[in-house]
């Protein structure tokens, strides 16, 4: 199973109302962001990328294990099948095989629910670690966020990727873009390895 970047559980939002109410035509109150960058650059998100990558090439890696597992069953299988239409057979070896026949089949019907079972389980563990991989970022970015427009900001919208209702499609650039005072709020606390990658 692939997954896509990190992008794929962020910016559930399409802008972000900070503190107040915004004064008419007060653009010095108003600021933009970009999560896309901050997805990029934020050490966490890069992290967290690396760990759902991991895990799923994990589950990837047994899957792939568990469907040799089964080919090599359904080729016995069919091997067995084959083997019955000898017209030569005696009918010891006849029933001998027809009992081996029936072993590989109940064996096999195990084997398809496991896999079954293990796909539903993978999926949901994925899932959850999403979700909560989603929430930690989530809560760390709208923190960070906070803390530059404190006092500064009344208004913030986001930059969205794809444009959609109420989000900002354009700007003359007269409101400030506090991108990198987020992401270096964020990555201050980066470990001396992440912040040489940085750089």
């Amino acid at each position: 199973m692939k997954f896509n970047k990190l992008s794929w559980f962020l910016v559930a939002f399409s802008w972000v109302t900070l503190v107040g109410s915004l004064p008419a035509q007060d653009f010095s109150k108003i600021a933009v962001i970009d999560y896309n960058t901050i997805l990029k650059e934020y050490y966490k998100a890069k992290d967290s990328q690396k760990q759902m990558e991991d895990l799923a090439a994990n589950y990837q890696k047994e899957r792939n294990e568990r469907d040799a597992g089964l080919k090599t069953l359904v080729d016995s299988i069919n091997g067995l099948q084959k083997d019955l239409q000898d017209p030569a057979l005696t009918d010891t070896k006849k029933k001998a095989l027809e009992g081996q026949l029936k072993a590989k089949g109940e064996e096999g019907q195990v084997k398809q629910r496991e896999m079954m079972a293990f796909a539903q389980t993978a999926s949901k563990i994925l899932e959850d670690k999403r979700q909560r991989l989603t929430q930690e970022l989530t809560e760390d970015i709208n923190k960070a966020l906070g803390e530059v427009a404190k006092n500064k900001y009344s208004m913030v919208f986001v930059k969205p990727q794809v444009p959609s209702p109420g989000a900002l499609i354009f700007s003359d650039g007269s409101m400030e873009d506090v991108t990198s005072q987020v992401l270096a709020a964020l990555n201050k606390s980066a470990p001396p390895a992440k912040k040489e990658d940085k750089k």
